[in-house]
């Protein structure tokens, strides 16, 4: 490693031939506000995971036309994105503090990850990595956005994507956001703090998997375990939309990364005439909104809640709360905590249970708040699950108990399946 640099950027790749030149480019021009980057403060660390195509030649090949860029090749035999990219961010992490501790370097290290199928605006990296400093962050997470051209035939589809992202983009701004791999990082003293990404296992079909969310789990540990995380509007990404098609089909009926408690990662880059080419009707529409916001809410506006309270004297989440609503809301974690008997929301099985739990008791408040601040075709909450529904007509003074019974069916039931993995927008 050259004594300059302080960025790595990790990218897991698993048989994208069709992409990684492309991805390669985008990394290799990148610029800050007047010129190109000097390619001698950040690397690229391509991390194969088992491809069987053309991919390594083709990054070999890259390398040989563009000598200057640091570029390193290692491989990961464990299948899967999270064994790929804990595998490169392990690396690099090891390298640079040998180098650092070899050279009495005192600079902040900073570790990025990106997919190999998305394509880094040309300001990604310095925008990112400015805002991170600035803010004195562990924790970086950027934005992301599609080629809208690409929809032009759906434009019910466009609709409820742009709704997504204007959700992603507002709370994100608001408490900061948990990563995905499409682009994030990460201060190396943090990410060696917290002992880096877990890898999460489940059993299907009587055999261990990957569980998909690394990315997002990792953030989760950075976030409760006191780091500090900040969202980067200006630091683009382009999602590949083959995303989208393959994948719709799946979001509509609420399983777009499996069912049953399984959260599996589904290979994309499929015969795309098995997924979903053309528009949304009325009725799909509102199915694929449902499941993505399902999704999204307990994720992304409760979750930080949890996890993060120094949130409750933030001036802008009082503001979108309300202190009425937002003191109830806080009153109801502590009680949580208290039935629970816990002390903190850190471990995976205990931030689910109660995030579902609050997204059903506060579900018609919050979403009032969002309509007001995001956008009134935000609309109201799904409908309730017809079980929860009975309970809420009959016996209304028992809902929370209820709720409590429904939410904790979360891994493997019926909780599970009503949320969903709707999020793929």
């Amino acid at each position: 490693m050259k004594d300059q640099i302080r960025l790595s950027v990790v990218v897991p790749v698993f048989n994208e031939q069709e992409m990684i030149v492309r991805v390669l480019e985008a990394l290799y021009y990148q610029y800050n506000d007047i010129s190109l980057i000097d390619r001698d403060l950040y690397e690229i660390v391509i991390v194969d995971n088992n491809s069987t195509d053309s991919s390594i030649v083709k990054i070999q090949n890259f390398h040989a036309r563009h000598p200057d860029l640091n570029l390193y090749c290692i491989s990961e035999n464990i299948q899967g994105v999270s064994s790929a990219r804990k595998r490169g961010m392990d690396w690099v992490t090891i390298r640079s503090r040998e180098r650092d501790e070899r050279k009495s370097v005192d600079n902040k290290f900073y570790i990025f990850s990106a997919d190999a199928d998305c394509i880094v605006d040309k300001q990604w990296l310095y925008k990112l990595y400015r805002k991170m400093v600035e803010d004195d962050a562990d924790l970086g997470t950027c934005n992301y956005y599609y080629d809208q051209k690409h929809f032009h035939s759906r434009p019910h589809l466009w609709r409820q994507i742009e709704k997504t992202l204007r959700c992603r983009a507002f709370t994100f701004q608001l408490f900061g956001g948990f990563p995905d791999g499409k682009g994030f990082a990460v201060e190396r003293e943090k990410y060696e703090a917290v002992g880096g990404i877990d890898i999460f296992y489940q059993i299907k079909n009587g055999c261990f998997v990957q569980h998909l969310s690394d990315d997002w789990d990792f953030g989760i540990k950075i976030v409760a375990n006191g780091g500090s995380n900040t969202y980067v509007h200006h630091a683009m990404v382009q999602i590949n939309s083959r995303r989208v098609d393959y994948l719709l089909k799946e979001v509509i009926n609420g399983i777009a990364y499996g069912a049953d408690g399984i959260i599996v990662m589904k290979d994309v880059r499929a015969d795309i005439e098995t997924g979903f080419q053309g528009d949304l009707n009325d009725d799909q529409s509102g199915l694929a909104w449902d499941y993505s916001i399902k999704d999204f809410v307990p994720k992304n506006i409760i979750l930080p809640l949890l996890l993060n309270p120094k949130l409750y004297n933030d001036p802008q989440v009082i503001n979108f709360f309300g202190f009425d609503l937002l003191n109830r809301i806080i009153y109801r974690i502590e009680e949580i905590k208290i039935e629970s008997g816990i002390l903190n929301f850190r471990p995976i099985h205990l931030y689910k249970t109660p995030s579902y739990r609050l997204y059903f008791e506060f579900r018609d408040e919050i979403f009032s708040r969002m309509r007001k601040y995001i956008g009134q075709d935000i609309g109201y909450p799904p409908e309730l699950p017809d079980c929860l529904d009975e309970v809420l007509r009959l016996n209304p003074y028992d809902f929370h108990k209820f709720v409590y019974y429904f939410c904790e069916d979360r891994e493997s039931g019926c909780a599970h399946n009503y949320f969903a993995n709707g999020g793929v927008f």
